[in-house]
């Protein structure tokens, strides 16, 4: 009788989980992604923090990641994409190395965390986009993140475009 229920078990754990990867190529993702470009040009060098809508617009309540806008946690939530105005990728910016302290290394720590959206809810993050890309040149930028927690049938959920111009 007992390993009757040990699959059982590992059945309905997983049932919700096939039930939220499992999209109809048809139906929309749960959520929308949207990015608020600045009032104001970006002086070359300045760091570019863009504030990011993500909404449940589903019927039912939904799970988010948020990064709280700090750099390293970026890339487990978001995709950046950054194209110059001729349609070309933005220079990426070197890897850092993390800072050494009197003979050690000190590590990376970054926070994401998980945050509940009822229909309709709304919550907001930051991505810090000059983290990962040379915005030194002067120009018109065209910038737009993939959240990557919910991928379906065409993929993760696309933000809309917004259009960073740099100055000197």
């Amino acid at each position: 009788m007992r390993t009757l229920y040990a699959p059982l078990a590992c059945a309905a754990a997983l049932l919700p989980l096939a039930a939220l990867a499992a999209r109809s190529p048809g139906q929309k993702p749960p959520i929308t992604v949207r990015l608020e470009a600045p009032k104001q040009p970006l002086k070359a060098g300045e760091r570019l923090l863009l504030r990011v809508k993500v909404t449940d617009i589903s019927d039912h309540d939904v799970s988010v990641g948020l990064t709280g806008g700090e750099a390293w946690g970026i890339g487990l939530i978001y995709q950046v994409h950054v194209r110059d105005q001729h349609g070309r990728p933005a220079p990426l910016h070197p890897p850092q190395p993390p800072p050494k302290r009197k003979g050690y290394v000190v590590g990376r720590a970054y926070s994401i965390h998980g945050v509940g959206l009822k229909p309709g809810q709304s919550a907001y993050d930051h991505v810090n986009v000059s983290y990962y890309y040379d915005l030194s040149r002067p120009g018109k930028y065209k910038i737009w993140v993939a959240e990557l927690g919910y991928r379906g049938p065409h993929g993760p959920v696309r933000s809309n475009s917004v259009t960073v111009t740099v100055v000197k």
